[in-house]
């Protein structure tokens, strides 16, 4: 079978779910911004190719090839499923083209909350109603799209989710970690301010901040301003599997207070507890986590000064949510668990 992912970019997260799924079938995969660079980093099981394109009205997308008859030389077709991106979303209009959309199907982003605004969900159906299946991040859309005329069988999960190569020898847990771009949105001065207001009163496991970004500056001169080079310690950006590794092998948890993205089923897979407030931003990663058992949802900016607290008197707890979030990630939430998502709906599509 020769399958067609029309996708946004090429993200290295992605290359090892779409390098399962070349396993299964002939895989090209197509992509619109950025470049190939990437593919010379990591080996690929498959084809890939670009599809460039003009952006109008600052949301629309417009691609410059013939994707209706590109489309014809393949048997299923994996779609980005986001509507605006036009000559994807109306691929369904051909009634001899077999379309999967692969989609978060909710409306989320860094402004807006996890299905907070509702106002597109009857357009994004309107489209999705006409594709042979869809692939979900999560089973979150799926009642949302059968109330909105959908059948079910036509839905799949696809969970999102990341590759992850743990230590083979055990690390001591004596760290909480931060790691992921620094801006201000994501609430880091939260988990700094609760390090200030504990230092001398608990004694605090090093937090280690592991990234860069627009507030890589303003958090070095705090920690410089309040003395607490001891423990808080700006790692940088890492990028390197192994090295990341290292840090997660050595982290009682890992802390984002006001975002819960892909760092979430990461976090997961090197056996640490993730810790995000309950209105985080996040494209439904948060869904992931089992509250007090894997992980761990705070109500109140306030709550955070008292996890941290507990997390440096009572770690053996916070270990053992580790231990409970491996086994999630392990049964629920691996690569191939996503990939059999994706040829599930494909193979229901191709028979359809």
């Amino acid at each position: 079978m020769r399958v067609l992912i029309l996708y946004n970019k090429l993200f290295h997260y992605r290359i090892p779910v779409w390098n399962v799924l070349a396993s299964h079938c002939d895989l090209t995969v197509a992509y619109t911004q950025g470049d190939d660079s990437i593919t010379k980093e990591i080996p690929c099981q498959f084809k890939t190719m670009h599809l460039p394109a003009k952006t109008f009205a600052k949301r629309f997308l417009i691609h410059k090839d013939n994707i209706r008859k590109l489309a014809k030389e393949y048997d299923v077709i994996v779609a980005y499923g986001d509507i605006a991106w036009l000559k994807y979303s109306t691929l369904p209009w051909d009634k001899n083209t077999k379309v999967v959309f692969h989609t978060l199907g909710v409306s989320a982003n860094y402004n807006k909350g996890y299905d907070e605004h509702k106002k597109w969900d009857k357009v994004r159906a309107y489209f999705y109603r006409r594709a042979k299946a869809l692939a979900f991040y999560t089973d979150y859309p799926i009642a949302k799209y059968v109330k909105l005329g959908i059948p079910e069988e036509r839905m799949f999960v696809a969970p999102n989710t990341v590759s992850v190569q743990p230590l083979k020898e055990e690390r001591e847990k004596k760290s909480i970690l931060m790691i992921g771009t620094l801006y201000r949105e994501k609430g880091i001065q939260l988990l700094l301010d609760a390090y200030l207001s504990l230092k001398d009163s608990v004694k605090l496991p090093v937090l280690k901040i592991v990234g860069n970004g627009p507030d890589y500056e303003i958090i070095k001169s705090w920690i410089e301003k309040h003395d607490m080079s001891h423990l808080i310690s700006l790692e940088g950006a890492v990028y390197d599997i192994s090295k990341k590794a290292e840090y997660f092998a050595e982290a009682i948890a890992c802390i984002s207070p006001k975002q819960a993205g892909l760092t979430v089923l990461e976090s997961m897979g090197y056996g640490v507890p993730f810790i995000t407030w309950a209105k985080a931003i996040t494209g439904g990663e948060m869904l992931n986590i089992h509250n007090g058992k894997d992980g761990v949802i705070f109500e109140e900016d306030s709550d955070l000064v008292n996890i941290v607290r507990d997390i440096s008197t009572n770690p053996s707890k916070y270990i053992e949510m580790g231990r409970e979030a491996k086994k999630f990630y392990d049964e629920n939430r691996t690569i191939h668990h996503m990939a059999q998502g994706l040829w599930d709906a494909i193979q229901y599509a191709y028979d359809s």
